[in-house]
């Protein structure tokens, strides 16, 4: 097969969600095991005092402020998947995988490296791509809000904060306390893990067996078309 034309597949837009998800991730992931159990800086050079160190203030605030830009890389990609005039993808990511007679051979010539040549494809995503984003997004929104009550849980002198509190209680009480909120906070990040995982074989993937630039095409926006 070889590539006669460019196809343009990625907005400016959407790549730029795409890494800035990427990096909020990433920074989460890390400064989130660190909250769990610090393993640096955790005392005074010299000494073993904590006095003079401020490495969980300063993790914890790293930590904040890549959930506010994973909150907002979140909400603008669900806006551009129901309001972009290029490609509007709900449907393609939140059903697509309901169509079950497409899983079987998706899921082989995943497994082999092989283009997975779907007959009658004409949707952006396969089945295991469709599922694999629902789930990100429905794991997103449980790690957002699990996270804000974390975050709100011991800070009533702020404004406002004691009103929020009070918003999520009934969601803390579903969960059976804020031990439970922050067990559920931590398994989640561990399915992030494993989908970015997940989703790095998947394009290469694709790129080995399709040869269609799937990797390149989230820096340059363009995917390669094939003369079968």
């Amino acid at each position: 097969m070889s590539c006669l034309k460019k196809k343009y597949e990625w907005t400016v837009g959407i790549r730029v969600l795409h890494w800035l998800t990427f990096i909020a991730i990433a920074v989460l992931t890390f400064t989130g095991f660190y909250i769990a159990e610090p393993f640096w800086f955790t005392h005074t050079p010299g000494t073993k005092e904590a006095y003079n160190t401020f490495s969980m203030a300063n993790v914890r605030l790293i930590h904040f402020i890549a959930a506010y830009v994973f909150l907002f890389a979140i909400i603008l990609r669900l806006y551009y998947a129901f309001f972009s005039r290029f490609d509007a993808d709900w449907k393609a990511f939140m059903f697509r995988w309901l169509n079950v007679r497409e899983w079987f051979s998706t899921l082989k010539n995943y497994l082999t490296f092989k283009p997975y040549g779907v007959e009658g494809l004409k949707t952006k995503y396969n089945p295991v791509q469709s599922l694999a984003y629902f789930a990100f997004i429905v794991a997103s929104i449980l790690q957002l809000l699990t996270g804000f009550i974390l975050y709100t849980m011991n800070e009533n002198s702020i404004r406002g904060v004691a009103g929020i509190q009070k918003l999520f209680f009934p969601v803390v009480q579903l969960f059976g306390g804020y031990a439970n909120v922050r067990i559920a906070h931590h398994l989640l990040m561990w399915f992030f893990i494993i989908f970015v995982i997940a989703h790095v074989y998947m394009v290469i993937a694709h790129d080995i067996g399709e040869k269609n630039a799937t990797l390149s095409a989230m820096f340059n926006g363009y995917k390669c078309e094939k003369d079968e």
